[in-house]
């Protein structure tokens, strides 16, 4: 019998900010080896990223494992997946798959706009300053027209309030939106908000607040389609009464919620975390959403945290303004707080790229030399632009390069598309440019990896079904390997049997002469009668 362990697929993010909190799902099957215990391994070249033991399923069972590790500094992280068994394998060479991770230096912007002074947001600057990959900017309510500032830029950064423009506000990739009514909102400010997730790409998320969610208007304001779930049609939601977190069945696999490595020990370390300081009823999650975790409040359970993809970015509502007791009841050294906070912010940023982005539909293409390339363009308000002039610069494993030009696709505007054949072997990078005339709309890079001999190493499972199916269609039947012993029997009963040809001259068959003789002497009798001879 086969014994084997095959990886079928490594899925982990093509293009990450540094330090960032990622997992590696690693999907295989096995047969002959049930019950055996295996080790997944993720490694950068020599370095060990990361480890965790799992048992096997049943026989040509898809079993897939999550394996956490951090993205580290900014660079190109090459990432081998293996798994081991401890030998004994039939074939070994299906037991690795390598991904490359491109690690962005790029330090996201996210403006955090609050209504009032309160230790929430205190806690989560402090979280944030920890965090070098982020940049916090933050207004603070402290009168009815006044408005402190932080972690500016220059003295004219929201110096008017909150921004009204294009430029200003998506010059940002995320905001998040604290105890602050709808209305100080104006119209255009509003519309600039839906643009900044639908077509800039960008995350917001709302907190909860005296005036905040449905205390504070939004259920009936026009960015109420935004939001993940469905506000209460009324107000006194927010309680300054204790809640206690828990995660759902989505939130102990998320990266968001993910506190400890180990998904079962993250589910327990979230129910010992200290009780939320207050809560506001988030209302009902929409149809798209996702909720990551509850809260009990006097035995009912409610949303505590929902998220949901709008458009082209994200969108979430994080119930509470009292998460600051987790830092504040527990050892100065526990990270819960600084973790989740840091973890949801990334989240809220991720995918909010320039005006250009390149693309590939994998970061490592095996025995295939036909790169199919892919790049977005748009122009300073984020709208497709199909007038661009757009080319890759590629730098081949050797150190050469060359230049690649991009045509608009007909039926997507804004989308510039190429295929080009990599032949040698190794790593390349992707430099894709794009200008209208002389001006410079972006830029993007990418990296992908070329191998060879590789595929033939896998998918080396019998495709039963497809073998059953010809098998039917002609006339045969398939044997299952405990039926061996009866095939001989069986092909000598079949009645398909063996086609034998045969040619014989015609001349040389006894039947053929004999009618050839009937017809002469029918022929000489009917002559005969009519007194032709």
């Amino acid at each position: 019998m086969q014994r084997a362990v095959e990886l079928i697929s490594v899925e982990v993010p093509q293009r990450v900010l540094s330090n960032s909190r990622l997992a590696a799902q690693i999907t295989f099957h096995q047969w002959g080896l049930t019950n055996r215990r295996a080790k997944l391994t993720l490694k950068d070249g020599d370095k060990i990223l990361a480890q965790r033991e799992v048992t096997l399923k049943n026989d040509g069972v898809e079993q897939t494992e999550s394996v956490p590790f951090n993205s580290g500094n900014p660079g190109v992280r090459t990432v081998q997946a293996s798994i081991d068994v401890g030998g004994g394998e039939d074939n070994d060479k299906n037991n690795a798959l390598t991904r490359l991770v491109t690690v962005d230096s790029a330090k996201p912007r996210i403006l955090y706009i609050e209504g009032e002074p309160k230790w929430e947001f205190k806690f989560i600057r402090r979280a944030i300053e920890l965090d070098q990959g982020l940049q916090l900017v933050s207004m603070v309510r402290t009168t009815q027209n006044k408005f402190y500032r932080q972690g500016i830029e220059n003295p004219k950064e929201l110096e008017q309030g909150f921004p009204a423009t294009v430029d200003e506000l998506f010059g940002y990739q995320g905001i998040i939106i604290g105890g602050v009514e709808a209305n100080y909102f104006n119209p255009t400010q509003q519309e600039l908000l839906k643009q900044f997730v639908d077509r800039r790409g960008g995350g917001v998320l709302w907190l909860a607040g005296r005036s905040g969610l449905a205390d504070g208007g939004w259920a009936a304001s026009p960015l109420a389609e935004l939001m993940p779930t469905i506000l209460p049609q009324r107000k006194s939601t927010f309680q300054r009464d204790p809640a206690f977190p828990e995660l759902t069945a989505a939130g102990r696999d998320s990266l968001i919620t993910r506190i400890e490595d180990d998904p079962s020990r993250n589910v327990d370390r979230w129910k010992k975390l200290p009780y939320l300081a207050n809560y506001q009823d988030p209302g009902s999650p929409k149809p798209g959403a996702v909720v990551l975790a509850e809260m009990t409040v006097a035995k009912n359970h409610m949303p505590l945290l929902v998220t949901e993809n709008y458009g082209r970015g994200r969108t979430a509502v994080f119930a509470t303004s009292g998460s600051w007791r987790w830092q504040m009841q527990q050892p100065v050294e526990d990270m819960s707080h600084e973790m989740f906070w840091q973890q949801m912010l990334r989240w809220l940023v991720s995918g909010t790229y320039g005006q250009v982005l390149t693309s590939l539909s994998d970061s490592v293409y095996a025995d295939q030399q036909t790169i199919p390339l892919r790049a977005e363009v748009r122009d300073k308000n984020y709208l497709p632009s199909s007038e661009a002039q757009v080319e890759a610069h590629i730098i081949k494993p050797d150190g050469g390069a060359e230049t690649v030009p991009l045509r608009p696709d007909p039926a997507t505007p804004g989308l510039y598309t190429a295929t080009w054949a990599a032949v040698p072997t190794g790593s390349y990078v992707v430099e894709t440019v794009a200008r209208r005339g002389d001006q410079e709309v972006g830029r993007d890079a990418v990296t992908f990896r070329r191998e060879d001999g590789i595929a033939e190493n896998f998918g080396t499972r019998q495709n039963r079904e497809l073998l059953e199916k010809l098998s039917q269609q002609t006339g045969g039947r398939y044997w299952k390997p405990s039926e061996l012993r009866r095939l001989p029997g069986d092909i000598s009963y079949s009645e398909a049997g063996i086609s034998i040809r045969e040619t014989r001259d015609l001349w040389d068959a006894p039947i053929f002469f004999l009618a050839a003789l009937l017809i002469r002497a029918a022929e000489w009798l009917l002559r005969r009668k009519w007194g032709v001879v």
